[in-house]
């Protein structure tokens, strides 16, 4: 069956008549009729039986009607896309983010993006970082961004930054009066972190080490958000990446954390595969919001000092 005749079996199968099929694709009765003889020659087997003078499909027929449905809607978003690549229009982007570089960073970038490009559709993605990378190198994703650096076979992967990690308490909290928090100052107060098997863990932990103290949990999370969730009411403190200040979580206040601990924002992208024109503005505005968050948060850390 080629992929005129697949057009008209699909029309015949979702129209019902051979009439409807032809009015729906504006062609005459007996080319469609002719069209599904051919098929069916091809093919080996009938598509449509007559019964008391009406068609009907075949079970074979039926059988074939849902992967047609899929080619023929996979078809339809090629067309759509290829006209609008054609007209240089509108366009889709996806992405996949990690934690707070989902919830916050990708956020505020598509906000800027968006000033510049009105029309582009965006999917964003909120996966561990492990997956992020897997989406990437599966292709069913433009880009990827993660705060833990991830490696795979196939993926181009490189850091837009390195936003430094924040102690967070609820508002009040005695640990905000001080310039910075460091593992000592931690001591006595319930911790909400990251297990020692993450990134962020093992950077917490060598913290704690160098300083010769023993971080201890009363409650592991996988992500900032989580972690921030439960300081909102009230459970701990926590030391978290930087981005958490812009989730708008109420009645939370920061302090720089000391040591000066370091997240990458990782980039990954399909190495063979360069990033399309939209995709690439995309990954700017992420790299813009970036370097001006960065700005503002050392500007207000020297002024707290």
């Amino acid at each position: 069956m080629n992929a005129r005749q697949l057009e008209i079996f699909h029309a015949v199968m979702r129209s019902g008549t051979v009439t409807g099929a032809a009015a729906f694709l504006g062609i005459s009765q007996p080319a469609v009729s002719k069209a599904m003889h051919l098929a069916e020659r091809k093919l080996g087997f009938r598509l449509m039986r007559l019964i008391r003078g009406r068609l009907y499909p075949t079970p074979e027929a039926e059988r074939l009607l849902p992967d047609a449905d899929r080619i023929m809607r996979d078809l339809s978003a090629f067309q759509r896309l290829t006209g609008e690549v054609r007209t240089g229009g509108a366009g889709l982007v996806r992405v996949a983010a990690s934690s707070t570089s989902a919830t916050a960073l990708l956020p505020m970038a598509i906000e800027r993006f968006r000033k510049v490009h009105p029309a582009v559709r965006i999917s964003s993605h909120l996966l561990p970082a492990r997956a992020v990378a897997e989406a990437v190198a599966a292709g069913e994703v433009d880009f990827g961004l993660a705060l833990s650096p991830v490696q795979l076979p196939g993926l181009a992967v490189r850091s837009l930054g390195a936003p430094e990690m924040v102690c967070i308490a609820p508002l009040g909290h005695p640990l905000l009066d001080r310039p910075a928090v460091t593992p000592a100052d931690l001591a006595g107060h319930p911790l909400i972190s990251f297990g020692a098997e993450t990134y962020f863990g093992r950077l917490l932990d060598q913290a704690f080490e160098d300083a010769g103290l023993k971080r201890e949990l009363v409650l592991q999370v996988t992500m900032s958000i989580v972690a921030a969730s439960h300081v909102q009411l009230g459970a701990g403190v926590a030391v978290v990446d930087s981005f958490i200040r812009h989730t708008g979580l109420a009645g939370i206040g920061w302090r720089p954390f000391r040591p000066a601990l370091r997240l990458p924002v990782t980039l990954m992208t399909e190495e063979r595969h360069p990033l399309s024109r939209l995709s690439a503005a995309l990954v700017q505005a992420v790299q813009q919001v970036l370097d001006a968050d960065q700005k503002v948060l050392s500007v207000r850390a020297r002024v707290k000092d």
